[in-house]
């Protein structure tokens, strides 16, 4: 046997055990060919990336550079060296590598899908576009690139754009919750009455982990809007049953805890429930439907709390009468859902809802829709429809409130602030 095959033996000897995770093993065989080839490309390359697994980034991209400099045609190690850098916070310098990458590896959709990642963080937002346009080109069944390219044509206000991508995805997975979902937010085809299960389950699934963080960001304030607004109808000292419906991370727990004797959290997302369960405030939670959950236990609640979750439902009427099976009598029902103006329902085409109920609602204007959803995905609600709902549901005294909800894209987002009681407790 040749010195040169010993030394590629070597390497896929080395290459198999890093694959395998015995990573000192890999180590040790990388480094035995580089004293037999001190500039061998792959061996450089290997152990670069054995060293960012590691934690020990210097070192990584210092052999990832030494691997480019003996081969600086591999389009593998320059998207590597461009993950890494984006890993230290170095776009610019990443966005460097990933071009190269894309020079040398055309047909490669994972480097221009990174690349155009890369460009959104450093708001070189029409090349990005273009790194995506060409991901899909390249591997059209790759999920992550629709949703990516949607959500970023959505927060540059290109809704019709955006609305093409969905619709592109779903032409790809016609199944998917998420491209159906957003489709009928951002052109108003086959709106649903309410956002589906599927979706919100991975929606908030996804999120779980910077939900709080996020919303943070934004200025989110429903929680503790709800639970003041609490405080002029139920005494706070400690004796009630409180169902906060669709808790997600459990925001609401704490502010509630002192009020309830008992405090219970249901979420549709398994995700959410866990990230709510370290708070340790709640008596119980479950992960269910709140409609399903609440009409499985009548009479069983003085207090349902419920914020920005109703957002996500169009059609109120289901979730006002199961709530009012879930509540004792003299109960209160509190939530925040998003406010529908005049000029929300100006614009384009999307999302048209006819009211059944209209026409036997004195004081409604023909031509007003009760609800619609927006192009971010949730719906927004009007004033009078939520209080016909309401009352027609058996709540005997529904007040609402204008808030601010939070700031999203720059701009306050206005809701209502809603109080139903059957009477004052």
């Amino acid at each position: 046997m040749n010195s040169g095959t010993a030394t590629r033996n070597l390497l896929r000897r080395a290459h198999e055990a890093h694959r395998a995770g015995r990573l000192n093993e890999a180590e040790s065989g990388y480094r035995s060919v580089l004293r037999i080839r001190p500039e061998d490309p792959d061996a450089l390359h290997f152990l670069g990336m054995l060293h960012f697994q590691r934690g020990e980034r210097t070192e990584a991209i210092e052999f990832v550079r030494r691997s480019l400099a003996s081969l600086g045609n591999n389009p593998h190690a320059w998207n590597n060296l461009g993950n890494m850098l984006l890993a230290c916070d170095q776009p610019e310098d990443a966005a460097d590598a990933y071009e190269k990458a894309t020079h040398h590896g055309p047909q490669m959709a994972e480097t221009w899908y990174n690349r155009a990642v890369c460009l959104r963080r450093t708001r070189q937002y029409e090349l990005a576009i273009e790194c995506f346009v060409k991901t899909i080109e390249l591997k059209p069944q790759y999920a992550p690139v629709y949703e990516r390219l949607g959500m970023m044509l959505y927060s540059l206000g290109r809704f019709r754009d955006a609305a093409d991508i969905y619709r592109k995805w779903l032409s790809q997975d016609a199944d998917n919750p998420v491209a159906r979902h957003m489709l009928s937010a951002l052109s108003g085809e086959d709106v649903p009455a309410r956002a589906d299960d599927a979706y919100l389950r991975v929606l908030f699934d996804r999120f779980a982990s910077s939900f709080d963080e996020n919303l943070t960001d934004l200025g989110y304030r429903a929680p503790e809007l709800l639970a003041a607004t609490l405080g002029e109808y139920v005494a706070t000292d400690g004796r009630l049953e409180i169902l906060d419906a669709g808790c997600g991370t459990g925001l609401c727990g704490p502010l509630l805890r002192s009020m309830a004797r008992r405090l219970v959290g249901v979420d549709l997302s398994g995700g959410m429930i866990e990230k709510a369960r370290p708070r340790n405030v709640y008596d119980e939670l479950v992960v269910g439907e709140l409609c399903a959950f609440m009409g499985a236990r009548p009479a069983a609640f003085d207090v349902i709390v419920s914020a920005d979750t109703l957002v996500y439902f169009g059609a109120l009427e289901q979730v006002a009468a199961t709530a009012r099976q879930c509540i004792r009598p003299g109960g209160v029902l509190a939530f925040t859902v998003e406010r529908l103006a005049d000029d929300d329902a100006r614009d384009d085409n999307r999302g048209q809802i006819e009211d059944p109920a209209r026409d036997d609602a004195p004081g409604d204007n023909l031509g007003r829709e009760p609800y619609r959803i927006l192009p971010h995905g949730r719906y927004a609600h009007r004033e009078e429809y939520v209080r016909r709902v309401l009352q027609n549901a058996g709540f005997t005294k529904v007040d609402i409130k204008p808030v601010i909800l939070r700031r999203e894209r720059g701009e306050d987002v206005h809701g209502h602030l809603v109080a139903a009681l059957d009477s004052p407790l």
